[in-house]
């Protein structure tokens, strides 16, 4: 893989990345605000957060506050690492390939058998000017680094997310007052998406917080997971290609 044909596809890479880290914010931040005051009804710590939520025998409680300051603000430590890649990218594969020196000519003669000659002018591929080694070994390891951060993330995020939909079932079963064979339709075969849903309609209001509107929460939080997925993956495709242009580039040198 040349450098031209790897600086395209980490700048492809890192604004998947940003789009997919901000997306992925955004919603969770959404989700958060609109529960905050509802689900926070510990008395002496705070409960606020839609993942990480428990059951009681009255009341639906919210998470500890940390998990939701993770997940919503988590993703923007690599948002910004992101970001300076895709500018330090983006600008050289624009505007470097399009300078006199990004491209190389060579022109030859070539004598055909009656005596003609023919002028043949061969034109490399546009490139990028060179990077050391030094820079591809660094960038590896902050992106391996960032996978392993967006890994973590996600999976912390993932499991809040069926904490607060397995234990809502169990307060979902009070408020509908069912039994019998209902039940194993609650803890079956509604879906954590059904879930949030019945969560958007039938949690009640407390005395001292008052949701403004219904907002879909469980599709929010879908599209929050959705892009913390993203950015795992798309992390592990930028320390790839990272990884093995370092790897080229010290052969070259050796």
């Amino acid at each position: 893989m040349d450098q031209l044909s790897a600086e395209k596809r980490l700048s492809i890479a890192y604004l998947i990345c940003t789009i997919t880290g901000a997306i992925s914010s955004i919603c969770t931040g959404v989700a958060w605000s609109h529960w905050y005051k509802t689900l926070d009804q510990c008395i002496d710590r705070n409960c606020s957060c839609i993942i990480y939520g428990t059951h009681t025998i009255n009341v639906f409680l919210g998470g500890g506050q940390a998990p939701c300051i993770w997940v919503t603000f988590g993703p923007l430590i690599y948002i910004l690492f992101a970001i300076s890649m895709l500018c330090f990218h983006g600008y050289r594969v624009l505007f470097t390939t399009k300078s006199p020196t990004g491209r190389s000519t060579r022109t030859m003669l070539a004598k055909l058998d009656t005596g003609e000659s023919v002028q043949i002018e061969a034109i490399s591929q546009e490139v990028t000017s060179h990077l050391p080694t030094c820079f591809w070994v660094t960038v590896s390891v902050f992106s391996v680094f960032f996978s392993v951060y967006s890994l973590i993330h996600f999976s912390i995020f993932m499991d809040g997310y069926n904490h607060t939909c397995n234990q809502y079932r169990s307060t979902l079963e009070r408020l509908l007052s069912v039994h019998g064979s209902v039940l194993p339709v609650i803890y079956s075969r509604l879906s954590c998406q059904g879930i949030y849903d019945f969560m958007d309609y039938m949690q009640p209001d407390t005395g001292r917080a008052y949701r403004d509107g219904i907002i879909n929460t469980g599709l929010c939080l879908i599209f929050a997971l959705s892009g913390a997925c993203i950015n795992w993956v798309s992390f592990i495709y930028a320390s790839f290609i990272n990884i093995k242009v370092a790897v080229v580039n010290e052969a070259d040198v050796e």
